[in-house]
């Protein structure tokens, strides 16, 4: 079962909707760098803030051609604002260069579409 939320993307006047969110992961990588010193045990470090998250939204459609049209939105070059009354998703993002956005009819149902759409997010 997906998350049910109210969630929408937009960029400029595009707003893309869809019926909810089926899964989301992300990654944050860490900033800190360890310096190791021959002669010692202990490294020095360089004290630095993690980078921002990135990783992968899932979402469902419940016609194809809002899928394609979501699909065909997110391809173009842009930063993306994702709100939704899950605060915990809610960010600006960019779908980074070499990631695949994938498009497919839902496995389970046959009926869903479903859109796949990495993501880095940026501050605004």
């Amino acid at each position: 079962m997906g998350l049910i939320m109210a969630t929408y993307i937009t960029a400029g006047v595009t707003t893309i909707t869809p019926r909810l969110v089926d899964g989301y992961e992300s990654e944050r990588e860490g900033g800190t760098i360890v310096h190791p010193i021959l002669g010692r045990r202990e490294p020095d470090v360089t004290l630095r803030p993690a980078g921002l998250d990135a990783g992968k939204l899932v979402l469902l459609f419940d016609v194809e051609a809002d899928a394609l049209t979501a699909r065909n939105a997110l391809s173009a070059a842009g930063v993306f604002r994702l709100v939704s009354d899950e605060r915990t998703i809610g960010m600006y993002f960019v779908v980074p260069e070499g990631e695949r956005l994938s498009f497919r009819l839902n496995d389970d149902t046959r009926d869903d579409w479903v859109v796949e759409v990495p993501f880095h997010e940026v501050t605004p």
